[in-house]
């Protein structure tokens, strides 16, 4: 039996046994877009498997993530650059290497302190 695969804009798989991801390459490709974007910022989602999501985001220095929350767990992990991250009443500056954990529908924002990379990690909330 074949594991049901998602595409995504014809460029990649989302799903399947085993997938394999060359981080540098796929963030200088999202950095470059932001920086050509008008709204300073570009986005791929990697992973959508079940509950997981993984998505690679791009801000350019002084964008940010409009509030919102998840309906998960969330991780943002600063790959490059710095970032402020602002979620249950306090601010959190990371820096590359640096990484936060909200508990799910935890409303939050980030902003570009200087040009970053974020890989940004979500683990739905279990159907039912």
């Amino acid at each position: 039996m074949t594991t049901p695969r998602h595409a995504y804009l014809r460029t990649h798989t989302l799903s399947g046994a085993a997938l394999t991801f060359a981080l540098p390459a796929e963030e200088a490709a999202l950095r470059e877009r932001a920086l050509t974007s008008k709204a300073g910022r570009a986005a791929k989602t990697l992973v959508k498997e079940g509950p997981l999501r993984l998505t690679l985001v791009a801000l350019r220095k002084g964008v940010a993530l409009q509030a919102h929350q998840v309906e998960g767990v969330v991780s943002i992990h600063v790959l490059r650059g710095r970032a402020r991250v602002s979620a249950a009443g306090t601010d959190r500056e990371l820096a590359s290497a640096g990484m936060v954990v909200l508990q799910e529908e935890v409303p939050h924002t980030a902003t570009a302190l200087t040009d970053c990379t974020l890989l940004v990690t979500v683990a739905m909330r279990a159907a039912g």
